[in-house]
């Protein structure tokens, strides 16, 4: 090993160190010192809302010019693109490995999400200070490449609805239904699904069913033995009428009145009705006559008729009509009690919610993009592109002393603000390693070892770990040597790109699915997390010093 070599690796693990003593007091804090969830909460709820924003505020602002601004692009696409190749690898370890049916969804937001937030910021602090790195102004801007990649995992998180996967693995019809099919032959029912889908098969309508019908139909007459030239049946009136009243059942009231009385209609003719269009031309014309009479004699239900008249639509039955087939106009009274029309009836009550107003429609989706760390991204990215704002704030070659003079204390006029957000953002990142560490001391393995998905949980590490750094080491390689979205000058840019493409999953989620679950428990995800943190003492620091090595 060349001292060159020995070199790269301490400064790559002595970052890992630092951060590997945070998680370890907060491992100390909560299985000694009593610090309970509620205690954790509210650091959390102060380093989120406080401390981060006002981190990335004051190095947006330091880092950031008009030139280096251009970078958004470029790192914006890295972080879709690795969030994509986890979520892939995710769903792969899923159709490849039991998963318990409670993490079904949440090992693809397992896949997406990753610790590009405190992790990655201690390392770059650390590193930043010493050579290939210009300390003076690497140290904020490899901060504010780094909230680049936290600004693209919180609007896939939250805005985007990530969050709600994490929820669907708690689903009733999810934890009641039957456990997962074997990789077979839940990939053989895919595969005939498929063939289904691309063979060619004849859909049996209606009109072929009942042309069906109709040659049956047709078949039956044809079959039946001929009447007698004079209608006398010579195997007696009993047999007679039994015969006709078969021919009426099969050739489906082909027969017309006349053919009541005695005459009947050649079974040849029968045949060539059928197939001329199902029955004959008298059935048709007597069909429509009925129709027109129903509507003559039919008058139509008052808009004011009360809502309750269910029998509104009944014809009256005449008891002095000689004939009890005849159409009978409808009744307007139900039970012998006549209905009132001159009241306007009360109508239903809708089911529909009512619609709400579109300022709140469009509040429901700007909300989410309203938090201080988008709000800090944005007047970051004002601040800094906008010379005579950021004048104010830090010296700008051309505008300080000469144009904007400064404070009595030879500083910008609002220079106090940065030192107030450099002050605050301090404790982000130390205190979100211990909060890291809390987390892991609460950590609930399952039970029983054979619930513990151990194929699932290596594969991922794996994934995460070793398989997506190495694609990013060859595409960041490759988009530096053949594009100009990775200039060799910009070394922070590129170790930066190649840092992130190998931290271990968010400990986000671990609170997400505590919420969601029930049970207030995820000890399922609990035991992928385990491993990953584990090994990233290792895998963290090998790709470190890859990625130096890359920008030397």
């Amino acid at each position: 090993m060349t001292t060159e070599t020995g070199a790269i690796i301490y400064k790559a693990f002595a970052p890992t160190i630092k951060m590997m003593i945070c998680i370890g007091l907060g491992i100390v804090l909560t299985k000694r010192c009593n610090f309970q969830p509620v205690n954790a909460k509210g650091v959390s709820i102060l380093s989120l809302n406080i401390s981060l924003p006002l981190l990335i505020f004051g190095s947006m602002v330091s880092a950031f010019t008009s030139d280096n601004i251009k970078a958004f692009g470029p790192l914006i696409m890295v972080a879709i693109i690795y969030q994509f190749i986890g979520l892939l690898f995710a769903w792969i370890t899923r159709e490849l490995f039991y998963v318990p049916k409670d993490f079904h969804h949440g090992i693809l937001v397992l896949g997406m999400l990753s610790n590009w937030g405190n992790l990655p910021t201690a390392v770059v602090q650390t590193l930043a200070k010493g050579s290939p790195f210009d300390p003076s102004t690497d140290v904020e801007l490899g901060v504010a490449y780094i909230a680049v990649f936290v600004l693209v995992m919180t609007v896939t998180l939250f805005p985007l609805g990530m969050h709600k996967m994490c929820a669907w693995d708690f689903r009733e019809d999810n934890l009641l239904g039957p456990p997962p099919l074997p990789i077979k032959e839940r990939w053989r029912q895919r595969f005939n699904s498929l063939k289904g889908v691309f063979r060619p098969t004849k859909v049996k309508t209606d009109g072929d069913e009942e042309q069906g019908e109709k040659r049956h139909d047709s078949d039956m007459t044809l079959s039946a033995p001929a009447p007698h030239p004079t209608g006398i049946d010579p195997s007696g009136p009993a047999d007679t009428a039994q015969s006709k009243s078969a021919k009426r059942t099969s050739s489906n009231d082909v027969f017309d009145d006349q053919e009541e009385s005695g005459d009947t209609v050649a079974p040849d003719l029968v045949y060539r009705a059928r197939f001329a269009g199902g029955a004959d031309m008298t059935r048709k014309k007597s069909r429509a006559s009925s129709f027109h009479s129903l509507m003559e004699s039919t008058r139509p239900i008052p808009p004011t008729a009360p809502l309750e008249a269910s029998g509104i639509a009944e014809p009256c039955q005449d008891p002095l009509s000689p004939n009890p087939n005849q159409l009978n106009p409808v009744c307007s009274h139900h039970g012998g009690e006549t209905y009132n029309y001159h009241h306007l009836a009360t109508p239903a009550p809708s089911i529909h919610a009512p619609k709400k107003p579109l300022k709140q429609r469009m509040w429901k989706y700007l909300e989410p993009f309203l938090t201080p760390f988008m709000a800090a991204i944005v007047l970051g990215i004002i601040c800094s592109t906008v010379r005579p704002i950021k004048a104010l704030l830090v010296p700008v070659e051309g505008w300080s002393v000469s144009r904007i003079p400064n404070a009595p204390n030879d500083e910008p006029p609002l220079s106090f603000i940065m030192d107030t957000a450099t002050f605050l953002g301090g404790i982000s990142i130390p205190g979100g390693l211990v909060l890291l560490g809390a987390s892991f001391g609460r950590l609930r393995l399952p039970k029983k070892w054979s619930d513990i998905p151990f194929g699932a949980i290596v594969a991922m590490t794996l994934f995460k770990m070793v398989i997506l750094p190495l694609i990013g080491v060859f595409f960041i390689e490759g988009l530096r040597d053949h594009s100009t979205l990775y200039p060799r000058e910009d070394k922070m840019r590129i170790f930066v790109a190649i840092l992130l493409s190998g931290t271990p999953s968010s400990v986000n989620q671990l609170v997400i699915t505590q919420l969601y679950n029930p049970n207030g428990t995820a000890d399922t995800l609990s035991t992928f997390l385990a491993l990953q943190y584990i090994m990233m003492p290792i895998l963290s620091t090998a790709l470190a010093a890859i990625a130096l090595f890359v920008v030397k």
